[in-house]
């Protein structure tokens, strides 16, 4: 599955019934996360962090579980948030499920991908390991005489996903990025940075 691919089955799960709604919420859950954001609204959605109260659609919940997981290792939470805080697990299971209307292969990349995670016993992993994991299977892309097995599949599969997630949200545009919408400047301030004054 290519960026290209992931980008195309986000915009069409837009388009399916309960696309609509399931955006707005998400959208609305991940900005009453953000630091940003003046006042809790009474009305806001319920968490969909919260395994009592989101109910995956494609994934069991364990594999939710390690879906919202390796997530959160691909884009930890520190001084600015991260996958959790932008719920890119919910996000993911909901374009993953509304494929079956346009393209049911990607069920299936997904099916085999968790398949071989759970095959891994990841969800048994200490966090300190679970980290050295995802580093493992991800070497073939800082190194290319490192084998693209299956592990290494499964890793771009979710980090694929997890970054479109991620910079959709308005975590990640606004508040990591600090995308300042479509303005115009009147001036071009100069850098601040003392090292970058060096010739």
């Amino acid at each position: 599955m290519t960026r290209r691919d992931a980008s195309w089955a986000i915009l069409k799960a837009t388009t399916i019934a309960g696309g609509r709604e399931f955006f707005t919420a998400w959208a609305k859950a991940a900005d009453s996360t953000s630091p940003h954001e003046h006042s809790q609204a009474a009305s806001a959605p319920p968490d969909p962090h919260n395994w009592n109260v989101y109910q995956p659609k494609f994934f069991s919940k364990k594999d939710f579980r390690n879906l919202d997981t390796f997530s959160a290792i691909l884009i930890p939470t520190d001084d600015t948030p991260g996958a959790q805080e932008a719920f890119v697990a919910p996000f993911i299971d909901f374009v993953v499920d509304a494929a079956a209307e346009y393209a049911p292969d990607m069920q299936q990349h997904w099916r085999d991908a968790m398949t071989w995670l759970r095959s891994q016993n990841f969800s048994a992993m200490p966090p300190e390991e679970q980290l050295r994991f995802v580093e493992r299977i991800s070497a073939p892309e800082r190194d290319s005489s490192k084998p693209r097995d299956d592990g290494f599949k499964t890793y771009s599969l979710l980090k694929d996903m997890t970054v479109h997630a991620f910079y959709t949200s308005r975590v990640g545009l606004v508040d990591v990025l600090e995308y300042k919408g479509l303005a115009y400047l009147t001036e071009f301030p100069a850098c601040t940075h003392p090292e970058h004054h060096r010739v």
